[in-house]
């Protein structure tokens, strides 16, 4: 007895795995672009000549939590992932202004 209803069930249901599916595609790609941000601070900052120091640690923290989002991401945490990720960007921002502060 297969009516109507049951087959837009399906459907609605197909939709919504789809869905998931690629807000986990979209997280994991965002926390792996944003994992390469921590490095790309210290790169720039020493290149421009800031001494290295412990303004360095936050931006190698990003990097680490940004990489566990994608891990999260992956394996279906996409709410854990932005939380992940949300932090591993302040992590950077107050890596910069460490370096900011530590310029003559």
């Amino acid at each position: 007895m297969s009516g109507r209803g049951e087959e837009a069930y399906q459907e609605r249901v197909l939709g919504q795995l789809e869905r998931a599916r690629g807000a986990r595609r979209w997280v994991a790609v965002v926390g792996g672009g944003l994992a390469l941000l921590g490095p790309a601070v210290v790169w720039l900052r020493v290149a421009r000549g800031v001494p290295w120091g412990w303004w360095a640690v936050p931006c190698g923290l990003a990097l680490l939590g940004c990489a566990g989002a994608v891990v999260l991401a992956r394996r279906g945490r996409t709410r854990r992932a932005l939380a992940l990720i949300v932090g591993g960007v302040g992590l950077v921002l107050v890596g910069d202004l460490l370096a900011t502060a530590t310029l003559p």
